[in-house]
């Protein structure tokens, strides 16, 4: 297990009432690897970045990259991971996210 925060989150509510249904404490949400690029081609760094999303499909931000290299070597070697919500926490104009990144064997 892994412990980390949600970056990006701008676009959410700045605390807890507005948030999303699906930002609750326990809640389970998806890692995916995207590659999104800074410059003509150029993807940030060579994990890319781990996008977290709603059950439904939804972007709700992406790790921060120290955490994203981590995650990133044990999903090439074959694991899946998931993130839990461990804490929504009131933060100057944003709602810090806090999370637990679950890694199972693939």
């Amino acid at each position: 297990m892994i412990d980390t925060y949600l970056l990006g989150t701008g676009a959410l509510a700045a605390d807890a009432a507005g948030a999303p249904d699906c930002l609750h404490v326990g809640a389970r949400l998806d890692v995916r690897r995207t590659r999104f690029c800074q410059g003509p081609s150029r993807p940030i760094g060579p994990a890319g970045r781990l996008e977290v999303r709603a059950p439904d499909g939804r972007a709700l931000g992406y790790l921060p990259p120290d955490d994203t290299r981590a995650v990133a070597e044990l999903l090439d070697a074959g694991a899946r991971a998931t993130a839990r919500v461990t804490g929504l926490v009131p933060a100057f104009q944003r709602l810090r996210v806090q999370l637990e990144i679950e890694v199972e064997p693939g």
